[in-house]
């Protein structure tokens, strides 16, 4: 609500042309119900044109073998391209704040996840997902709403300890105040750190390494004398980019451990051949490695 209100003051003095997009889940019943009727109700109080998608959350994560969580997000996220479609809209701003850094930081150091997890959500993405909001604090957030007296809705979901986030937002809230608000202040500043390694990352894998990754009909080549002698987080990036394509929906294409594999092989240097997650071929034959997917059994020749 503070991104949709927000927006709406800023519209006219920065030319932008808004539209409101809802995506139902298929969870909670009538209150996911009475969610789009509030969100449908302050679009049109705002004279602002409305797209709403309705998606099988958890249908979608049996389908792809994720988890509630990851399903849901997968499902919200392909909604939200086709009705940014259908707006023509270039663009797709989400409401994640501050606090959801400090929780997707917290869960990424859990499952001990690398420089890409750690450094928390990007505040734009290739895709034209944008988050203006990643700055702002919940409390800023709860305050612009008072004083402009909106309302809002809780999604009942939040107290699900089942999910990652839920838990981890309570094992935070149960600190004493002084205690989170050190806490809040030491990962956020690890966060920037972690962003500004990221971007520099992504600078020079930009400059010097994706010109040398070449998509072809079913696989992927990259330079892997490159890769070599490159650096550790430009070599992950570069597996990470060449195995996409061939990922699973909703499912990231390396794991840690397979992504660690694959780099020490390539440093180690010599020829290999490894599958990650027993769908994807990483095959290095001198300076070419080429990634493709696994062929389908009895197919392969000998």
């Amino acid at each position: 609500m503070a991104l949709l209100y927000g927006g709406t003051e800023l519209a006219s003095s920065k030319g932008w042309r808004l539209s409101v997009g809802h995506v139902h889940h298929g969870w909670r019943g009538r209150e996911a119900d009475r969610d789009l009727l509030f969100v449908a109700a302050h679009a049109r109080r705002l004279g602002l044109p409305f797209f709403c998608a309705y998606r099988d959350a958890h249908a979608t994560a049996r389908r792809l073998k994720l988890s509630p969580e990851s399903g849901a997000r997968h499902a919200r996220y392909a909604a939200l391209l086709e009705m940014a479609k259908r707006a023509g809209a270039p663009r797709i701003a989400t409401a994640h704040q501050r606090d959801d850094r400090i929780e997707s930081y917290l869960i990424a150091r859990e499952r001990r996840s690398g420089l890409a997890g750690r450094a928390g959500p990007r505040p734009s993405r290739a895709d034209g997902v944008v988050r203006p909001l990643l700055s702002v604090a919940r409390e800023e957030i709860l305050a612009f709403l008072r004083t402009r007296g909106i309302v809002h809705r809780r999604d009942a979901s939040n107290g699900d300890l089942r999910l990652d986030r839920n838990r981890i937002r309570r094992d935070l809230a149960r600190r004493d105040p002084a205690a989170q608000d050190g806490i809040r202040e030491r990962i956020l500043r690890r966060l920037d750190r972690f962003q500004a390694r990221r971007a520099a990352v992504d600078r020079e894998f930009g400059l010097r390494i994706a010109p040398l990754i070449s998509l072809g009909p079913g696989s992927v080549a990259a330079d892997a004398g490159l890769l070599e002698s490159a650096a550790p987080e430009l070599v992950r990036s570069a597996l990470e980019a060449a195995a996409r394509p061939f990922a699973a929906p909703g499912q990231p294409p390396l794991t840690g451990p397979e992504r660690e594999e694959i780099r020490r092989r390539l440093t180690r240097g010599g020829d290999f051949r490894f599958e990650a997650g027993r769908r994807i071929r990483f095959e290095r034959r001198g300076r070419l490695l080429t990634v493709r997917p696994r062929p389908a059994a009895g197919t392969e020749s000998v």
